[in-house]
């Protein structure tokens, strides 16, 4: 996808000192305006997150996400080009922020451990999901609608999980714990199905979901159909 070129005409930090002045005073400008750059840009993807959480993708709008991070109307198009720019770049950062919080509790963990981990991270608090969580879903869900330009960066997402949890079972079946007949591509492809539509069913009635008890339904389920029985007698 081609995008616009940023406009010019709005300049959000103060220009550079000369390049051949190599002062301290200038270095500490051009970092000052690095950071500057990058807490705006943080500030506006909180802002998208916000926003889409409650209205959704069609009505929020740059000129919308500009204000609601305290900037203006103006700096989100300047800053991300356009508005599918801007949700290709939030779809990422909340993947990457649950990866990065998933890792650190999948040390040390394989097999079954890992599936579960994988389980408990994904759906833990949906009763009362973040906003990262509601914008996440609703982009997701509206990308088979009104917003197709993001649809392959979900399926980008998708298919590192898939590979992912395909790579745990396989590690299972190395290490003797879970049946050699189970196909880990197939599994995996079910589990994500699974944790996105108790997810998804979280969301759309919260006043009657209980996701603890059904992660531990899930959990009870994988054990019954992925794990070796013991021999008999």
């Amino acid at each position: 996808m081609a995008h616009p070129s940023p406009s010019p005409s709005l300049p959000d930090t103060a220009p550079d000192a000369p390049a051949n002045d190599g002062s301290t005073s200038s270095r500490r400008t051009r970092r000052t305006q690095a950071e500057r750059v990058a807490e705006s840009e943080r500030s506006m993807l909180d802002a998208a997150t916000r926003l889409i959480a409650r209205h959704g993708y069609t009505l929020t709008t740059l000129e919308a996400i500009g204000v609601e991070a305290g900037y203006s109307r103006g700096l989100a198009q300047h800053r991300f080009g356009n508005k599918d720019r801007l949700l290709e770049e939030l779809i990422k950062k909340i993947a990457a922020d649950h990866r990065e919080k998933l890792l650190v509790r999948l040390k040390g963990l394989s097999g079954m451990d890992a599936l579960f981990c994988e389980i408990d991270c994904y759906l833990e608090g949906m009763d009362e999901p973040p906003d990262s969580s509601r914008a996440f879903f609703l982009l997701m869900h509206e990308s088979l609608g009104p917003a197709p330009h993001i649809r392959a960066t979900f399926a980008a997402i998708s298919a590192r999980w898939h590979r992912a949890l395909a790579r745990q079972i396989e590690a299972g079946q190395r290490a003797g714990e879970i049946r050699e007949d189970i196909d880990p591509e197939r599994e995996a492809q079910l589990l994500i199905a699974t944790a996105r539509g108790l997810r998804t069913q979280s969301m759309l009635n919260p006043q009657t979901s209980d996701i603890a008890t059904a992660i531990q339904a899930l959990k009870d389920g994988l054990r019954a159909r992925l794990l070796k029985q013991p021999a008999a007698g």
